[in-house]
């Protein structure tokens, strides 16, 4: 294997899984709002502060850097291509908006029911506008 092989398949697996984990906490999303136990909403919070710090920042990371390396190792692309930027940019979009607000924010939550439990109206709010903001529009009836 050679080391823009295994760069591309570094790169490929790595994007699978920040996509694949971003979906999930998409689909987790849509499954708290449905939610009437708040306990679980609480939860939600916890989780997506964990597996954002945790799992999405480094995966992200890593297909960010093995893509860069594979960019720099191709005689065939550059980083003037169309596609490599609007790549770049969607990247920093997304990482600046999960480092700098949703991990952050689930985690002020998580605190937040600590200190004043589950059922606490603020929390409860910053719960909902939390799942709504990760999750994608729904039109589907809700039970």
């Amino acid at each position: 294997m050679s080391w823009y092989e295994f760069l591309l398949f570094a790169h490929v697996l790595m994007a699978a899984l920040w996509v694949g984990g971003s979906t999930m906490i998409q689909l987790f999303a849509l499954r708290g709002m449905r939610a009437t136990d708040p306990n679980r909403m609480a939860d939600f919070a916890g989780d997506v502060e964990l597996i954002g710090t945790r799992y999405l920042v480094p995966v992200s990371l890593l297909a960010v850097v093995s893509g860069v390396l594979l960019v720099t190792d191709s005689e065939f692309w550059g980083f003037d291509d169309d596609w490599i930027v609007l790549g770049l940019i969607l990247f920093a979009v997304t990482f600046l908006a999960g480092a700098l607000y949703f991990g952050p924010e689930a985690g002020r939550v998580q605190k937040l029911i600590e200190a004043q439990g589950a059922e606490s109206p603020e929390v409860q709010a910053r719960l909902q506008r939390l799942l709504a903001l990760y999750s994608p529009p729904c039109w589907c009836e809700t039970d």
